[in-house]
């Protein structure tokens, strides 16, 4: 079914915004100059030349913005902006570039040699390159004639690592790849091959430390956030919020072996992520072990596996009970952590996981709330208002003395027709936020409205505006308003509205797990 073009889109999750890197350091990419039996590639060379000839780089035609204005301001910004990647556009000489090497060895060659004056390359006999190769970092040594040495690194040190070394495993990562994507990437380019297995397996835990570090530094100020500023008396008292809480998988379905459950708060439009809880049925090492090893050697193999803290098998269970499993760890977490207590629980209709945290008494003395998303129930009218014309599409009606069969055709409850009535019960819900009695009524309206009646009705109605244009254009026939009647009372019901009356969705949920699912779009283990 296509969206209307009138319809908003879906906001995307921007993740915590409190805690955006800064940039990285800027690193230069030096030429050394030295003898050859003291080599430091990290100082400054004294070989450095800067044509001022170079004609300078195409200036881009997009006018600049204005900074956090325009992104304070600007919606189109924000749904633009979809990954947090920063590039550089100010033209400074920093990043990394795809370089022939024998196009740089031949400029380095044309350089005159701080000692003799004499272009490195000038004797062909007595001037050579070494190369000297660690994954994607390079160093070259130039040999002049005068046997003097310059030396050209092609990626500073991050500590004991050279950078590009840890950004090339972190690039192919973020973009939901493994090492073998990255073999398949650098073998078109006509690059050096990707690390060991073993140094890629360090790489990746030296990535996920550190991110682990800036994520717990994230969630840890969104909890500040929703706490508010305390006093020292206040400090140890816990602190009464509403979460949504939603899951996704490693694949579609229910065969997945990895899933994670995100807690967001539900403080305004944005939400932010103040828990994570990883679940896995599966452990790579455990199964090759397996197959390799006798029952009792892999007995013993595993417990010292898990002892170490390195099986990544935590649940066992099937794909779908790792929602309500991880929910029930992350309401069980934040009284210690964060001084919070989740005790009103935003998500969809039918959801296992409240049931889970509702029944498992988590908060002494407190039941926690069930709240419905707006975006799950405004579903509901579609599908609703969709099955009742399935189910009444053989059912003979008595119309202007006609017999007429189900209430879709002719003038009857179309497609449209139900989009339209979707749309506009969700913005009843959304535009009456606290409002319960104004949230019932603008339901009732809609429906009134479709019955030839606009009393009730709001500014969007074409009797209010008086233009002229017939306001019953869009209205449904007697037996069609009876034919749905129940579907309306059911959903303008006060049980199911004082649990929308918040107005919140699981939108921005649904969007982090589309994050999460873009970089891990091939298997964990690999």
């Amino acid at each position: 079914m296509k969206r209307r073009a009138d319809r908003p889109k879906k906001r995307v999750f921007q993740g915590n915004k409190q805690v955006t890197a800064s940039k990285q350091p800027r690193l230069d990419v030096s030429i050394t100059c030295s003898k050859p039996d003291s080599i430091e590639s990290t100082e400054k060379s004294s070989v450095q030349h800067v044509d001022n000839n170079t004609p300078r780089a195409r200036k881009s035609k997009t006018k600049p913005t204005s900074g956090p204005s325009f992104i304070e301001n600007s919606a189109s910004f924000t749904k633009i902006k979809q990954e947090d990647v920063d590039f550089d556009i100010d033209n400074e000489l920093t990043g990394f570039r795809f370089v022939d090497i024998q196009r740089l060895i031949t400029f380095v060659q044309s350089l005159l040699c701080p000692h003799c004056k004499k272009e490195l390359g000038a004797n062909k006999r007595l001037s050579h390159v070494k190369e000297e190769k660690i994954t994607q970092a390079s160093t070259l040594t130039f040999t002049c004639q005068c046997q003097q040495t310059v030396e050209f690194c092609s990626s500073g040190k991050v500590g004991k690592v050279y950078e590009v070394n840890r950004r090339f495993p972190l690039a192919i990562l973020a973009i939901g790849k493994n090492k073998k994507g990255a073999q398949r990437f650098l073998g078109n380019m006509n690059m050096p091959p990707p690390p060991a297995p073993k140094s890629w397996q360090n790489h990746k835990r030296q990535i996920l430390k550190q991110t682990r570090c800036v994520a717990d530094n994230s969630i840890r100020k969104a909890a500040q956030e929703l706490r508010g500023e305390v006093t020292d008396e206040e400090n140890d008292k816990l602190t009464d919020v509403t979460v949504s809480v939603d899951g996704t998988w490693h694949r579609r379905g229910f065969s997945s072996k990895h899933g994670i459950v995100t807690t967001l708060s539900v403080n305004g439009k944005n939400g932010k992520v103040i828990d994570t809880e990883t679940l896995s049925n599966y452990c790579d090492s455990c199964a090759k072990h397996k197959n390799k090893l006798g029952v009792d050697e892999f007995e013993l193999w595993k417990a010292a596996h898990v002892r170490k803290g390195l099986c990544n098998k935590n649940h066992t269970g099937s794909a779908g009970s790792m929602e309500p499993v991880g929910a029930e760890t992350t309401f069980r977490r934040p009284s210690e952590l964060h001084k919070l207590r989740y005790v009103r629980y935003l998500g969809d209709g039918d959801s296992k996981s409240y049931a889970r945290v509702r029944d498992a008494g988590i908060y002494e003395g407190v039941d926690i709330e069930k709240l419905e998303c707006c975006g799950h129930v405004q579903k509901r009218m579609m599908r609703q208002l969709t099955n009742k014309v399935t189910d009444l599409k053989n059912t003979k009606f008595q119309h202007n003395g006609k017999i007429v069969k189900g209430i879709g055709g002719g003038s009857g409850l179309k497609k449209a027709g139900i989009l339209k009535i979707q749309g506009h019960y969700g913005a009843a819900m959304r535009q009456n936020v606290g409002n319960l009695q104004a949230m019932r009524n603008a339901i009732g309206a809609i429906f009134e409205h479709r019955n030839k009646e606009h009393r009730n009705c709001g500014t969007w109605c074409l009797d209010k505006k008086q233009n002229g244009q017939d306001p019953d254009q869009n209205s449904l026939p007697p037996y069609v308003m009876d034919s749905i009647r129940p579907v309306f009372e059911t959903l303008s019901d006060d049980s199911l509205l004082e649990k929308c009356v918040h107005g919140g969705t699981q939108n921005t949920n649904e969007s982090s797990g589309i994050v999460v699912q873009k970089q891990t779009s091939v298997a964990v283990p690999a």
